[in-house]
């Protein structure tokens, strides 16, 4: 029922945004279709980065950076792109998004035989790279949206303010690994506060042991990323790079098919607006931000001037990455567990070799 509704929230926000549905029609019969194909290669490179940095970290958690190791333990790039196809299919039609993906993630790193620290080790790792990045992205999109002259004042207002409420949320997460126990108060006192303007018996108790699950969290993400980082610098950057590539591919896909499409956008433009819908429709609305994305996107392009046939790129551009997992993870997701008993007796033997070291 959830994701019904999201479909149609996604059909209610986004048709009325496409007047001249003749023209629209015009655009996709006259697209490029060389460049959609190289749209879908820039779509499939995003997935194979996000493959790439999912392996490294889940071999860096094991021990095993080098990529032969890692194949011969079943951390191959054939099972990581099956295991990522898998998961972005999962968190666009489970409800939870996020919190399914990473279940797909978990039992699949398990069929290879790690251990749940391991996969937990794993999984921090390249959350906090792929969402980090993805912060910084919003943070830039925010930032020339505010120096933006073309705005207007109540348009530049929010967007300084979304600017400063994100940047503080990187600083109080940075706090939280430093300082946990100031970060625990500080959450506990906003969200009592927050919660006692809606409701006059909200629980203190409970309050303070949703800020502590939230400090713990993030001090065992930050900790996860340190503990790969530090010791294995070349492979910080790779990792560094790989989140990157994740995100700036995905942007690729979309401006392609802006492309092919002939929709003459400004490019700077159409970076912001990535931005700012890729940011939202990550939250946990509607499952992979469906109706979110299309609504932002096509709203923050409107804002800075273009018209309503940036709307038929955009939803070509979700063909791509909203839909095409879905199917692939059907066809793939079985697959996961093929050779599950050999990897794990491969993770025993490894075991006994880890106390002789310690």
């Amino acid at each position: 029922m959830l994701y019904l509704a999201s479909i149609g929230l996604a059909l209610h926000l986004i048709l009325p945004q496409i007047p001249g549905i003749e023209y629209s029609l015009v655009l996709v019969t006259n697209s490029s279709r060389s460049l959609l194909l190289v749209a879908l290669l820039a779509i499939f490179a995003s997935q194979m980065c996000y493959a790439e940095l999912l392996g490294r970290s889940a071999g860096a958690a094991v021990g095993t950076v080098r990529y032969r190791k890692r194949r011969r333990v079943g951390l191959g790039r054939w099972f990581m792109l099956r295991l990522t196809l898998a998961e972005h299919g999962a968190a666009r039609v489970l409800p939870g998004g996020g919190s399914s993906a990473a279940a797909v993630t978990y039992t699949g790193l398990r069929s290879r035989g790690l251990r749940p620290t391991r996969v937990g080790l794993a999984v921090a790792t390249i959350s906090i790279l792929v969402y980090g990045t993805l912060a910084a992205i919003f943070l830039a999109s925010l930032l020339y949206l505010t120096l933006d002259h073309s705005l207007g004042r109540t348009a530049t207002t929010a967007s300084l303010l979304a600017f400063v409420l994100t940047l503080c949320l990187l600083l109080l997460g940075y706090l939280a690994y430093l300082r946990p126990n100031p970060a625990r108060r500080f959450l506990t006192g906003f969200f009592y506060t927050l919660g006692r303007l809606f409701l006059r018996r909200w629980s203190r108790r409970r309050t303070e042991l949703r800020a502590a699950r939230i400090v713990i969290g993030i001090q065992n993400e930050v900790r996860a990323l340190r503990e790969q980082l530090i010791y294995h610098p070349l492979a910080a950057l790779k990792l560094g790079a790989l989140a990157i590539g994740y995100w700036g591919f995905d942007a690729l896909c979309l401006i392609i098919i802006f492309v092919a499409f002939g929709v003459d956008v400004n490019l700077v433009h159409l970076l912001v607006a990535f931005g700012v819908a890729a940011t939202f429709g990550s939250l946990p609305l509607t499952p992979g931000g469906i109706g979110v994305f299309e609504a932002t996107m096509i709203g923050t392009l409107t804002l800075l001037g273009a018209g309503y046939e940036a709307a038929i790129p955009v939803l070509g551009y979700r063909l791509f990455n909203f839909w095409l997992p879905i199917p692939l993870a059907l066809i793939l997701y079985p697959t996961l567990h093929l050779g599950a008993a050999k990897y794990a007796r491969e993770e025993e033997k490894t075991i006994p070799l880890e106390k002789k070291r310690s």
